[in-house]
Formats: C-alpha cells, sequence, structure tokens
C-alpha cells in the first residue's frame, strides 16, 4: 500500500512554466535576426486583422492601417479589422504560442492570414516595455478593452467606458533606453515599405501637422492599366533595389503559388551569385534570401516575388520546405526559362544585350536544357583562333571545327591552325565543350573534331635540298644549343611565314618538362621522388622546328658566327616556350636573360 501512495504521489502531472523574459532573449538574439521586424509584426497583426473582418463581413473593402508617431517617443498601429473580445484577449494574447488567427471550432489556421505561431507580438518588446492594446471587436461593438502586458508575464485587462473608439485595434507602445532611433517617421516609413510595399490596402502615416499620407504607394497589379507598364514595373525595380536594371521578367505561377518580377541585372555576375531579393508571403516580406526557392542559375536576377500558399518557418524569415515549396520552385524555374527562350521573338535587343553581359549564365542554362540550348545557340559567341563566333557561324561552317579544352595547347596551335585555314575552337571555358558537343547532336552535319586529332606534321613540309645544305651549319648549332634542354632541331617549311620556330613535343615530353619543373620547386625529398618519376619519360624528346620560310631563320643561316646563331636560336626557343605557356625551367629563363644582355653588349645587327 505504501509504495502505491508513493507511486501516485509521483505520478501527478505538472504544468510547464514559461519564463517570459527567457523567451524574449530567444526572440531577440536567436529567432530574429534584428529588432527591425516588430514593424512587420505589427503589420501582420493587422492585415489579418482585416482579413478576418472581410471574411466575417464580405461588405467590407476599406481596410486600413494608421500610424501614428511621436518622435523618438512612442507610436501607434491602428487597424479597422475584426477587432478582439475579452475572451480572445486571454485565449490569444497571454498564450505564448496560441495564434489568434485560429479558427475558434477547428484550431485550424485559416490560409488567408499571414501569423501562424501566435508569438509575433512578443517581438515589440525587442524595442518597448510595454505593450499596450485597444481593441473593439465586431463581434461585441459594446465594449472597448485595453491590455497592459509587461514582458515580466504579468498583465491586465481594462474595459473602457465612454471612450471613441471604432471598431479595430491599437497597439501602442513606447520607446525604451537605446532604441529610440526606431521611433522616428523615417524609420517606420523605411521599414513599412520594405516590409510591406505589396499589401493590397493603404498604410497611412500621419504628418506631424495631422494629415495622412500612404506609405506603400505601389500596386503592381494596377500597373497594366498604366499608359507605360513597361516604365512604371522598371520604376518600381529602381524604387526597390535602389538600381536601374536591364530589363525584367514577369512572374506569374500557372497555379497561382507566386506572382512578381525578375529583373535582370546590368553587369556581370558568378552564374551561383547570392543576390539579395524581396521575397514576400501574402504581401507581407518574408526573406531577401531567395536560395529556398529560387533556380541555383538565377545568380543574374533580382526578384520582387509574392507567393500566398507557401508555409514560413517559426521566424517568418523563410519557407517550410514541403511538396508546394517544390512545386512553387520548378514553376518559378520554367517560369524564368520559358520568358528567356521567347525573348529572340519578342525582344531580340534585351536578349543580345543580355547575352553580352550574362553569356556564362544564359550557357550554364543552355548546357542543362534542351529546349533553352536550341533557343540561345544560335547567339552564344565562343572565342576561335579566327576571332569571336556565335554559335550561328559554327554550323554555318561546311568544313571541320577544332576545338581544345587546353588554354595552353589553343594559344601553341591557333596560329598555325589559322595559316592552314582550320578553325580552332578555344572550349576552355565553362560550358563551352559540353556546348560544342550538343552542337554535334543538334546539328548531324556540323563536324567536331578533338584538337589531339591533328596530325601537325602535315603542315610541316620539306625544304628544297639546297636549304638543307644552306642551313646545315645553324642545325648543328642548334642541336648542340638545345641538347641540354631534350630538344633537337629540324629545318621544315610551313605557314605562316612570320613564325620563326614551332615548338612541338608529345604527351610524354610534355609530362617530362612539366615533372622537371615541379622538382625546381619542390624541398629534397620530393625532388628525389619526382627525379625517379621523371625517369620514365626522360627519353621522350621534343622538336624545335625552324621554318625556312621566314626571313630571319634564313639570315640566321646566312650568319658565320656560330655564337652568334646560338644566343639568337637560344632566345627563339625560350620565346615560344613564353608564347606557348610551357612552364620553364630555371636553367632556360637564366639562358634567355643572359643571352639578351650578351646581344645588347655586342650589338648584334642581323641586317
Amino acid at each position: 500500500m505504501q509504495n502505491q501512495e508513493n507511486y501516485q504521489e509521483k505520478n501527478q502531472k505538472h504544468a510547464f512554466q514559461v519564463n517570459l523574459g527567457g523567451m524574449i532573449d530567444i526572440l531577440s538574439n536567436h529567432l530574429y535576426s534584428s529588432p527591425d521586424v516588430f514593424v512587420r509584426e505589427l503589420l501582420q497583426n493587422g492585415t489579418d486583422a482585416i482579413s478576418a473582418r472581410k471574411l466575417s463581413d464580405p461588405g467590407f473593402q476599406d481596410g486600413r492601417i494608421m500610424i501614428r508617431i511621436r518622435e523618438r517617443e512612442s507610436l501607434s498601429f491602428r487597424d479597422n479589422g475584426t477587432g478582439l473580445t475579452e475572451q480572445e484577449i486571454h485565449q490569444f494574447l497571454a498564450v505564448i504560442g496560441q495564434s489568434s488567427k485560429r479558427d475558434l471550432q477547428t484550431g485550424k489556421i485559416r490560409e488567408d492570414y499571414i501569423g501562424r505561431f501566435g508569438i509575433g507580438l512578443l517581438s515589440c518588446f525587442m524595442v518597448t516595455d510595454e505593450i499596450i492594446i485597444r481593441t473593439k471587436s465586431v463581434k461585441d461593438p459594446a465594449h472597448i478593452y485595453e491590455f497592459h502586458g509587461k514582458p515580466d508575464g504579468m498583465y491586465e485587462i481594462l474595459e473602457l467606458h465612454h471612450f471613441n473608439f471604432p471598431v479595430g485595434t491599437e497597439i501602442l507602445i513606447q520607446a525604451k533606453k537605446n532604441c529610440e532611433s526606431y521611433f522616428t517617421e523615417e524609420k517606420i516609413c523605411e521599414l513599412v515599405r520594405y516590409y510591406g510595399l505589396p499589401l493590397p490596402f493603404p498604410v497611412m502615416m500621419q504628418k506631424p501637422e495631422g494629415e495622412f499620407y500612404r506609405i506603400n504607394s505601389y500596386d503592381l497589379k494596377n500597373s497594366e492599366n498604366s499608359k507605360n507598364p513597361d516604365q512604371d514595373i522598371m520604376n518600381l525595380g529602381r524604387q526597390i533595389f535602389d538600381m536601374d536594371f536591364l530589363g525584367y521578367i514577369p512572374l506569374e505561377s500557372r497555379s497561382g503559388l507566386f506572382s512578381g518580377v525578375a529583373y535582370i541585372l546590368p553587369y556581370s555576375v558568378s552564374v551561383h551569385a547570392k543576390n539579395t531579393h524581396r521575397i514576400y508571403l501574402k504581401n507581407m516580406l518574408l526573406t531577401e534570401n531567395g536560395d529556398a526557392i529560387l533556380p541555383k542559375w538565377s545568380g543574374f536576377l533580382k526578384c520582387f516575388l509574392n507567393t500566398s500558399q507557401l508555409r514560413p518557418t517559426a521566424s517568418r524569415e523563410n519557407f517550410y520546405e514541403d511538396e508546394t515549396l517544390e512545386q512553387a520552385r520548378q514553376e518559378l524555374s520554367d517560369c524564368i526559362s520559358d520568358y528567356l527562350k521567347n525573348l529572340s521573338r519578342t525582344n531580340p535587343e534585351l536578349l543580345e544585350d543580355m547575352i553580352r553581359i550574362h553569356a556564362m549564365a544564359i550557357k550554364s542554362l543552355a548546357s542543362e536544357d534542351e529546349l533553352f540550348f536550341e533557343t540561345f545557340i544560335p547567339f552564344l559567341t565562343f572565342e576561335t583562333n579566327m576571332g569571336e563566333y556565335t554559335g550561328k557561324n559554327l554550323l554555318s561552317r561546311t568544313d571541320a571545327v577544332y576545338y581544345t579544352p587546353d588554354i595552353n595547347q589553343f594559344h601553341r596551335t591557333s596560329a598555325l591552325m589559322l595559316a592552314q585555314n582550320q578553325l580552332l575552337v578555344n572550349a576552355c571555358y565553362v560550358y563551352d565543350a559540353a556546348l560544342l558537343r550538343m552542337l554535334q547532336d543538334y546539328d548531324e552535319n556540323f563536324i567536331l573534331c578533338p584538337l589531339e586529332s591533328v596530325t601537325f606534321g602535315e603542315f610541316l613540309t620539306q625544304p628544297p635540298t639546297d636549304a638543307l645544305y644552306q642551313a646545315r651549319q645553324l642545325l648543328r648549332t642548334a642541336e648542340q644549343a638545345l641538347a641540354e634542354f631534350s630538344c633537337c632541331a629540324e629545318l621544315k617549311c610551313f605557314s605562316p611565314a612570320q613564325l620563326p620556330v614551332f615548338y612541338m613535343l608529345d604527351k610524354d615530353a610534355e609530362t617530362y618538362r612539366e615533372v622537371q619543373h615541379a622538382k625546381e620547386n619542390s624541398s629534397d625529398l620530393f625532388a628525389s621522388m619526382l627525379e625517379s618519376f621523371a625517369e620514365e619519360y626522360k627519353s621522350s624528346d621534343a622538336v624545335l622546328y625552324l621554318n625556312w620560310n621566314n626571313h630571319l631563320i634564313r639570315k640566321l643561316a646566312d650568319l658565320q658566327n656560330q655564337e652568334r646563331q646560338r644566343i639568337c636560336l637560344e632566345i627563339l626557343y625560350v620565346q615560344n616556350l613564353l608564347t606557348g605557356r610551357f612552364p620553364l625551367q630555371g636553367t632556360e629563363m637564366q639562358l634567355l636573360n643572359d643571352n639578351l644582355m650578351q646581344a645588347i653588349s655586342w650589338g648584334l645587327d642581323l641586317n
């Protein structure tokens, strides 16, 4: 019996106690990003109260919020929404987590409302030490109540008599120490526009003289009735983001999940740049971060977006991850892509400007989306040894188009390829190689070949017999000078004639050069390891081809001074390495310096 009594005593249930001061600390330092959000919460309360009154009275269309400020001292937000009864004050204002947006019958939150968590009003305690609320409910217009709430959790409710107060709610707060900067007309107007610009009803500010003016003075939907809607939308972008844009993309969800505008930046950015946006939930700002809803490739856009059916997180600063968000994300991506695909028909000038400025972002899209590729590939540009080519230019070629993803290979061989009238595309840029391969699949007549398929020996022809005799001493000098660099010399004729020498090496020889370069820049331990690795490729020789078609090479062949021949050949050798972007060994760079000094001291004159 004693054990049973002990068990029963220990089994008693107890209620959790909430430390309101601790709760406010959580709001201030962990849940909300800034005290600024108290304005958002006041706007949301007023907006939801107006929505509630519209639901109970469909004929009510004159919703508004009126703001009064005593500079750096106090402010009031008054709405003409549904108001609260005494029961609702106890139920919704005094119970943390109990949202006044819940239906009293079902307990569910109506979709018409913004707030969901019943903690928003507490954010006011970040800037004040007392919240005063006066309210008259549309359900009980005979009574007016005044609520006084303190951050220590204590509150009282007074009934006001002989007090002229319309249906609705007024929230009054006084600035606490160090928060006076929030209680100015300029600051409140800035925050109202920031958080509630698209609100469909007026938010009014009282001037010191007593007159009211509207703060949220722009309604995007009304722009379609304007004489110049495009200019109005561009002006809105300037008003919101304080900058001029290249153009805009209308954003309209096919299922009604969102509406708004994506503004096109007038300067180039990274494909995955993180821009600030204005993303609203039911006309109230939710976040500036578009990561949760915008495509990853949308770094060239700034969006002004309003959603209606997505769920917010508890802090109401981002979206809750669910199927509806995924649907909105996909529809938004499709909306932007579809508009861009139609630009060549609807606004080709904007398309050209976009491609000029945002080529990288558009190439990213084109490489992932076949329809997007077909739309944009004629306008996308590629660097070639014949200048800039568009996709349309490439498709017009009837001969083979060569490409290399190696920037060094491109620079080493572009002149030689050009002399043979062979088009070489520099495909080292992100997405270019993929787009070229997509071109091959797109048009079966387009012939694409990798640079590795070119046999450069075909471009080099044998010189006349008398030329070999005339240059025999030059070739001997070249062989002796270049032997220490594992390079031999040959006399050939090739174009362009302006190119005196052409340095060629196979993959093994190139690997050997890279290992040697790495060895020179490594510690003794790694240098010895690299040395053993280099032994596998040491027998691979490179070749320096001397161009008999070049006037300088013929002059060198006639030069009787072998020392001067050597100096010129070594300078040409290192110069060709530099233009070909080969990694120089320490001895090669020193060789260039020494020979240039020698040439200057001798006053070398080949003429």
